[in-house]
């Protein structure tokens, strides 16, 4: 019997903004490897990232089945991509998979009926349910009589009628899935500029209402192997070829005592390789030392995680969610804070129960903790969280409007036909105590706790606030409430942001749709969509970096004065060392010698000077600096620019994948 083809397909959007997603398919990997493992006699896998790639394996060889990823990003390309080629080929057998699919029995039937051409829908993990649809429709090659066998886990519609199989149970020892690297699936997608992530947990034992994973299906966390992990990580540091990132897909990674023997490898693996040189997961949500101990072992590359959502305890009840304390935070934010380890917290913006009050005394007791990143998320309402429910929405007054998902935007041809795709996504921007007005107000918030505070782009002025034992909170927020005396340049970002803000909503996804695709070759060029967060900062940070400056130490003085601090020197130390290490960071041939009044490296770096410390006199003698990028620095610019580019698209790309703060350049006292 000729070997069945399966072309497993995670199509990602491309524009000049860079790829709506950027990782390489490792879910798919799993479950093409699990599927190879048992019928690799009987069947041929290819995986694929990219439109035309997916073209031309169709002309060359028509499918048994096209597998499909779904996630908010990818939906609308791949269905639209996968019904034209049935369309040519009606007898190639259709299955998707992901999470972007309801739980409720009634909406499931629902979401089928939206999209026919869909055979199979693999509901939750899918390594075992696809290998074993797969194996009964190769046994029988009756598509009708699959539908009608309801496997575990396999959702079908015959002639308007559901046949939705039973849950099927989870796997529980992920290393009996094949490593989709070291078996050769993903070679090919390092000849790409994509990021390689592994899994070494799957589940979380947390129930927060946003998240997918806060359901009892996924409460018990399952592994894999040391071996396994080892071998994934060895595989890929002698294959990379564009970055040295590594993406760890747990939900609480360095939580579990397994972790620290892996880190304890990555450290060695860094020595003998240079790979990784960062790490991005999410972090644990418990265990914080043992956190902290495998970000040791990493030598400080870790993402390092202290989430919070909100800081408010009525919006913490509403959500079902229990943080660590602000003191272990601010722990944390000593060990990691003036290291190149990327600390960040994050808060969720519209959460029941919050207003524009909880989002401040979030955002201040964030900053007064310490942390080098607050990051507020938007509350998405997506499927398989409580918050999507009808029921939450009436009990806390939820209004959902409608936006296009940065980079996932595009016209594209198959087959000579031509077709625009839009993905979209549903987030909150009312509740019955946050109204719209109010929302806004929290975003631009945000936008000025990116400018001014987050990646320690300011550090050198938080350091000092923190020897004065000052608030950081106070300097920010009095920026925050000057923004209309701003120079002209840095009030228009403002007013730009919260225009672009208003833009992207819509009330209905059917007017979202019209409205984007009016004006789709703006998109498409990157005039317009992307993260309007980062592209801000990119706009004030890299290319107004010296008017940003100006403000920050403006407002500085002005809390001095108001406290009758007079110490002109130090602040005039420290903002000529801020233009030194932040106005060319780019520039890797860029160096200055330069003397200080004060030893101001020594404030900045040792955060435990202001618990011995309050007083300028113990750091008040002169030091000679050399300001330069170190040669791992230089290499490192280099590779991200290469990676996404120089314009105000790949900056902000950037900006949002890599942590700036490892480009300012060193200050070494000489």
């Amino acid at each position: 019997m000729m070997k069945k083809n399966i072309y497993m397909v995670d199509l990602t959007h491309t524009s000049k903004l860079g790829f709506g997603s950027d990782t390489m398919p490792l879910q798919l990997g799993l479950i093409g490897s699990y599927c190879l493992k048992k019928y690799g006699d009987k069947v041929n896998i290819k995986i694929m990232k990219f439109l035309n790639e997916l073209e031309a394996a169709v002309k060359k060889q028509p499918p048994y089945i096209i597998a499909a990823s779904n996630y908010l990003w990818n939906i609308d390309l791949s269905y639209k991509s996968i019904s034209l080629i049935k369309k040519e080929y009606p007898e190639t057998i259709i299955i998707f998979g992901g999470p972007n699919y309801p739980t409720v029995f009634e909406e499931q039937i629902k979401w089928l009926e939206c999209y026919p051409d869909i055979d199979f829908y693999i509901y939750r993990d899918g390594e075992v349910v696809f290998s074993d649809l797969v194996g009964f429709l190769i046994e029988n090659d009756d598509v009708i009589a699959a539908k009608r066998a309801k496997l575990p886990s396999c959702h079908a519609i015959i002639d308007g009628n559901p046949f939705l199989g039973n849950l099927a149970p989870r796997l529980e020892d992920l290393s009996l899935v094949p490593s989709p690297y070291t078996s050769g699936l993903m070679d090919k997608f390092f000849d790409h500029k994509l990021i390689p992530a592994i899994l070494t947990s799957r589940g979380c034992p947390f129930t927060c209402t946003f998240c997918a994973e806060g359901e009892r299906y996924y409460a018990r966390v399952y592994k894999t192997s040391f071996e396994r992990k080892k071998a994934d990580v060895d595989y890929i540091a002698d294959k990379i070829k564009y970055t040295k990132t590594l993406r760890i897909a747990d939900s609480n990674f360095g939580m579990y005592e397994e972790d620290v023997k892996f880190c304890e490898y990555i450290g060695e693996l860094q020595k003998e390789t240079g790979y990784p040189e960062y790490i991005t997961c999410s972090t644990g949500k418990n265990k914080k030392e043992r956190v902290l101990k495998c970000n040791e072992l990493v030598n400080g590359i870790m993402r390092f995680t202290a989430s919070v959502q909100s800081l408010d305890p009525v919006v913490l009840k509403n959500a079902k969610r229990q943080n660590i304390s602000i003191g272990s935070i601010m722990d944390i934010s000593e060990q990691v804070s003036d290291t190149d380890t990327h600390s960040y917290s994050e808060i969720i913006l519209a959460l029941p129960g919050d207003t524009l009050e909880a989002e401040k005394k979030s955002f201040q007791g964030l900053i007064d903790a310490g942390i080098s990143n607050v990051t507020q998320h938007q509350l998405s309402l997506i499927y398989g969280t409580e918050l999507e429910s009808t029921k939450s929405r009436k009990k806390y007054g939820i209004k959902g409007m409608f936006r296009p998902i940065q980079r996932c935007i595009g016209s594209y041809s198959l087959n000579g036909k031509n077709f625009s795709s839009v993905e979209s996504e549903e987030i909150c921007v009312s509740t019955n105590t946050l109204s719209l007005e109010d929302y806004l107000e929290a975003r631009r918030l945000y936008l000025t706790v990116g400018l001014f505070f987050n990646d320690r782009i300011f550090g050198e002025i938080h350091s000092l606030l923190r020897l004065l034992h000052l608030s950081t909170w106070e300097w920010i927020f009095l920026i925050h409430n000057n923004i209309q005396s701003f120079d002209g340049e840095i009030k228009e970002i403002y007013s730009d942001f919260t225009r672009e803000t208003m833009n992207e909503l819509y009330e209905t996804r059917k007017k979202m749709l019209s409205g984007v695709n009016l004006m789709i070759d703006k998109y498409i060029e990157g005039n317009s969509g992307g993260n309007l967060i980062y592209k801000y900062r990119a706009l004030g940070i890299i290319k107004s970096f010296l008017k940003i400056q100006n403000i920050a130490f403006k407002y500085l003085r002005l809390i001095l004065d108001d406290k009758l601090i007079q110490c002109n020197d130090i602040v005039n130390d420290l903002e000529k060392l801020s233009f030194y290490r932040k106005s060319n960071i780019f520039d890797t041939n860029y160096e200055v010698v330069e003397t200080f009044k004060y030893d101001i490296v020594k404030m900045i770096q040792d955060v435990s000077l202001s618990r011995r410390s309050n007083s300028l006199e113990d750091i008040k003698y002169n030091i000679k600096v050399r300001i330069a990028h170190t040669k791992d620095q230089r290499e490192t610019i280099n590779r991200q620019l290469n990676l996404y580019g120089s314009s105000l698209g790949g900056l902000t790309m950037m900006l949002s994948r890599f942590p700036i703060k490892r480009f300012y350049l060193k200050a070494v006292i000489i």
